[in-house]
């Protein structure tokens, strides 16, 4: 699989978002003129590769004074076009949001913007740039300023470039930091939007069965000759099937996605990726999937709705087109609680994956 990571970092002109873009990704990403000033609006795409990983990222032009308004609805189409309405492929996959430590407050404009991301179910981290300008307990005062407006929110102090003091050097510091909230944040945002991807895939395909229902339905209507057991027969083999269907879309998207994220950590080299087992040296993403049963195990071919349908032979055509339409609807209704099923299932699975690694992280 060769998808392309996405990664997006934020933040108001002047923090620091270049130079952390030249910190984490090195020569690698100036060559293709990151650093260079953004003056266009927008988000805008620098492409590169990280041992052989196609990697697209986006910087953004930063916000400023009396242009929010503008950034944030740029913002939120960026978003729109990357919901979880689109497969993961377009997804961002790690979103960093900059704040400079010395500026020494949060801002309006900060929670709002880290707020568009929280609401469009993605998982976003803090970093606090020019962190070596202020001193551990004013890190401390931001730090906590954030947690109590985000709850759960990572919080990263970095220092992007090395400084001659009176003392000596100061050393960059954070990226080790960066690449290990990366890592943890690959599982935060798949318990986040995996599931509801697969509720979207499957939302999808309810209504296009139910709307290519309906037209047959008229279509039966006019046929001279038409039987009513027959079609209620067709419904409800239709329905049996479309089930099984969405267990197997399910397993396709599950399987997909995983394998992505898992060669994404592997390129990307975000530890821990290997299990304590010395048996099986595998990709954690890897093996979690092939020991877990086929997704579609958990459709449970049930009897679609109870044949209701009262059709007299005298009946008009409308009346006979409207409980076609209501038995479509109970069918529709009874296909439905499989997304749930489906959903809880695909967000158990991913915290149980993720206190694995949580528990791996800390014998390691």
């Amino acid at each position: 699989m060769n998808a392309r990571y996405n990664a997006v970092i934020v933040g108001q002109t002047g923090v620091g978002k270049s130079s952390l873009i030249n910190y984490l990704y090195g020569s690698k990403s100036t060559e293709t003129g990151v650093g260079k000033p953004i003056t266009k609006n927008g988000f805008h795409p620098i492409d590169f590769e990280i041992n052989g990983l196609p990697v697209r990222l986006f910087d953004s032009w930063g916000l400023e004074v009396g242009k929010e308004d503008i950034w944030m609805k740029e913002l939120e189409a960026e978003l729109a076009e990357r919901s979880v309405n689109e497969s993961a492929d377009k997804w961002f996959h790690s979103a960093f949001y900059c704040i400079q430590a010395s500026g020494a407050r949060i801002q309006d404009c900060d929670i709002k913007i880290i707020n568009k991301f929280i609401e469009y179910d993605y998982k976003i981290s803090v970093v606090l740039t020019k962190a070596d300008l202020i001193d551990e307990d004013e890190e401390n005062l931001l730090k906590e300023e954030l947690k109590k407006q985000f709850n759960g929110i990572s919080i990263i102090a970095v220092c992007n470039e090395g400084k001659k003091t009176r003392t000596g050097v100061s050393e960059p510091f954070g990226k080790y930091e960066i690449e290990q909230q990366a890592f943890s944040d690959f599982f935060d945002s798949l318990i986040l939007r995996l599931p509801l991807r697969c509720k979207s895939v499957m939302k999808e395909e309810i209504n296009k069965w139910v709307s290519d229902s309906k037209i047959q339905a008229r279509k039966d209507a006019d046929f001279i000759g038409w039987n009513q057991k027959t079609t209620e027969k067709e419904f409800q083999d239709s329905a049996k099937k479309l089930q099984q269907q969405l267990g197997e879309l399910v397993n396709s998207e599950v399987k997909h996605t995983f394998e992505m994220y898992g060669n994404f950590s592997s390129r990307l080299g975000y530890p821990p990726l290997k299990s304590n087992d010395s048996n099986n040296q595998d990709d954690i993403f890897g093996r979690t999937l092939s020991d877990n049963v086929p997704w579609w195990r958990y459709t449970r071919l049930i009897l679609i709705a109870p044949v209701y349908l009262t059709w007299a032979i005298f009946s008009g055509k409308d009346s006979v087109i409207g409980d076609m339409d209501n038995y479509i609807h109970a069918c529709q209704k009874e296909l439905t609680k499989t997304i749930d099923e489906h959903v809880n299932e695909i967000t158990k699975m991913l915290e149980s994956l993720k206190k694995m690694v949580t528990e791996q992280k800390l014998l390691n």
